[in-house]
């Protein structure tokens, strides 16, 4: 009887043991290898992702210079001109006006599609200047503003196009800028990716899309080897016309390390199981339903933890919420404001750095509160504090602290940087057109105080003066800016 019991539990030793081997290796690659499936493939679309910000970067960036250039009054007047001496204070040789923007070509158009001016930082481009100017202003004479990848004689280039106008946008169109950049090899393999190839393969798919500033019309297809995970990137421009693919490609060593360790784990496992299960498999039964009663236990209690953690969480986000953020315009409050605005006057007084503060109300807001109403009115606050933090970067403090009174702290910013920021948050706000039900259509301006940190060694001193400048500004007329001048 006792050799039949024994051989029935050493049977059902041997099954369950081959069943939980089974188990732990189909689990195991299941899962676990799928979850590295799963990182392996976001941390390829991550890497896709920064890899295309870099580009998108690039095109923004030579975006912003050409809308600079082509918003200047010099530039406005020399197309008219022809003024020698903007060429010699922007572009003389030795200069190396072009190098120092990033860029390797700048072309003046004007509207008969003649270029005027052209200036190289490309030797390439430079000994092919007829053709590759002729190819531009043929090519995009219908277009006035455009930012692309364009392809010229098997060359890739970012292109941005901008309309020449006065800086204030008043007065007709006097030509164009257009700037280039190339697009290379030594640029693209600077990137978390091992391998980068240009080359000419159309795809038809899309696996991916992204949402970028100024590259449009782009498709991904990404494949996978047992080695690799290779990408395709195609490139497309304003007409959908295929431009250039980009192939990149990664060792896939996250599925492979991670094989490897599941083989070993299971190795070691199966050994280990096979010693536990040969000593307690008489009480496995009991040691089981120890363990569920056990396992129960703590999910319900850890269920309860997290309930009540989350709960917790919450609330602080709640009192954080009321603590420090004004609830109609999403920015920092009084409190908030004044408590970090005088940090930040510590350690510019400690490490010697600038501190400036510009103190801005809205122009007869009262008047517009009592024409449209209320709702109306914090309508435009909110379009207010839209378009500011449009403006500033995440370093400046900017806070509600009155109805229509709002401050916004820059910490070691010169004097001018801060000025050109107050103007455009100005011209912004001049510009703004609120569309209401009725299709009427609301402006508003703002009025400013700037003042930075002189023998003032206290926020309310600092304030009370941009308060000051604010008044004098409202005084003059509204709608401008009045700085402290020392």
């Amino acid at each position: 009887m006792e050799i039949k019991y024994f051989r029935t539990h050493i049977s059902y030793f041997i099954i369950s043991y081959i069943l939980l081997l089974f188990f732990l290796f189909f689990t195991s690659y299941k899962f676990f290898l799928n979850d590295s499936f799963s990182l392996e493939k976001t941390q390829n679309e991550n890497n896709i992702k920064i890899f295309l910000t870099n580009i998108d970067n690039e095109m923004k960036n030579l975006k912003n210079t050409t809308n600079d250039y082509s918003a200047w009054d010099d530039t406005y007047e020399f197309i008219k001109n022809k003024n020698k001496q903007y060429i010699y204070e922007n572009f003389r040789e030795g200069s190396e006006t072009l190098k120092n923007l990033g860029i390797d070509s700048m072309i003046y158009v004007n509207l008969e599609n003649k270029v005027i001016f052209s200036i190289y930082n490309n030797k390439d481009l430079e000994n092919n200047k007829s053709n590759f100017e002729e190819f531009i202003t043929t090519k995009f004479k219908e277009k006035t503003n455009l930012n692309s990848i364009i392809n010229f004689n098997s060359n890739f280039l970012y292109l941005s196009k901008s309309e020449i106008l006065k800086s204030d946008k008043s007065g007709k169109s006097r030509g164009y800028v257009i700037t280039i950049k190339l697009l290379d090899n030594t640029q693209l393999n600077n990137t978390i990716f091992k391998k980068i190839e240009i080359k000419n393969e159309k795809i038809i798919s899309s696996d991916l899309n992204l949402n970028l500033q100024v590259l449009e019309n782009i498709k991904i297809r990404t494949e996978t080897t047992s080695n690799d995970m290779l990408n395709t990137i195609d490139f497309f421009d304003y007409n959908d016309e295929y431009i250039i693919s980009i192939n990149t490609s990664n060792k896939r060593e996250l599925v492979n390390n991670a094989e490897k360790t599941i083989y070993i784990f299971n190795l070691i496992v199966s050994i280990v199981l096979f010693l536990v299960f040969y000593f307690i498999y008489k009480n496995q039964y009991l040691i089981q339903t120890r363990n569920d009663v056990l396992n129960k236990e703590v999910t319900r209690r850890t269920r309860q933890l997290d309930k009540a953690f989350r709960k917790l969480k919450d609330k602080n986000k709640e009192l954080y919420s009321l603590a420090h953020i004004d609830s109609l315009t999403k920015i920092r409050n009084r409190r908030s404001f004044f408590i970090e605005s005088e940090e930040l006057l510590n350690s510019a007084i400690k490490n010697d750095k600038n501190l400036c503060v510009l103190m801005i109300d809205l122009d007869h807001f009262k008047s517009i509160n009592d024409k449209y109403g209320h709702s109306i009115g914090d309508k435009v606050l909110i379009e207010f504090c839209l378009i500011v933090n449009s403006i500033i970067d995440e370093k400046a403090i900017f806070g509600r602290i009155g109805g229509e009174e709002f401050c916004i702290t820059f910490f070691n910013k010169n004097i001018k940087s801060v000025e050109n920021i107050a103007e455009k948050i100005r011209n912004n706000c001049a510009n703004k057109q609120i569309i209401l039900e009725n299709n009427e259509i609301l402006n508003f301006t703002i009025s400013m105080g700037l003042n930075c940190r002189d023998n003032f060694d206290n926020i309310d001193k600092i304030l009370q003066k941009s308060d000051e400048l604010l008044y004098e500004a409202k005084k003059t007329g509204r709608n401008r800016l009045i700085r402290f001048h020392r």
